[in-house]
């Protein structure tokens, strides 16, 4: 996670639109990424990190401790693009998600992709809790609360999700 400056998120606060330009500028590069690991799709993620700074501008306001920015921000993300996921179906690789995911790492394509279309044929709320897991480094306790579900089922969806990837990757 990208490091706060508690100066910068002040000015925001204050309503300065300058400063939340330099905060766009600033954590956009992450915002996207992290809706891509959600998402696996560019056009998807690029919409949701819209929809996530414009979110963050209409309420940043209400955050009571500024130094509980990323965390506050982290939840804007997962909740935002569990929603997306909620109303979309899985989609096959895109040639532009192949071609990024060639170019990033070319030694390992074939994995990458394999991977991807593995994750994209879980069911979403497999999908999700793999996501919150592995991506997101959520523990098991704070999945069960974002996704309002008992902890024995965040359990049960990972544990799914990954025997489903192994049973997808086998093939």
């Amino acid at each position: 996670m990208i490091m706060i400056d508690l100066e910068l998120i002040k000015q925001v606060r204050s309503g300065n639109e300058e400063d939340f330009a330099r905060l766009l500028k600033h954590y956009t590069p992450y915002v996207y990424r992290t809706a891509f690991a959600f998402l696996h799709d560019e056009h998807e993620s690029e919409d949701v990190a819209q929809e996530i700074f414009l979110k963050v501008y209409r309420s940043i306001r209400e955050l009571q401790d500024i130094s509980a920015f990323n965390a506050w921000l982290k939840r804007i993300i997962t909740n935002s693009c569990l929603d997306r996921l909620r109303k979309q179906r899985p989609t096959p690789v895109s040639d532009t998600q192949l071609n990024l995911i060639i170019e990033k790492h070319p030694e390992k394509w074939d994995q990458h992709i394999e991977m991807q279309e593995a994750i994209n044929q879980l069911i979403p709320e497999y999908r999700e809790a793999l996501i919150l897991r592995e991506w997101q480094g959520y523990d098991y306790q704070e999945i069960a609360t974002l996704l309002s579900i008992p902890l024995g089922t965040v359990k049960s969806r990972i544990h799914g999700a990954r025997v489903h990837l192994r049973k997808i990757l086998a093939q």
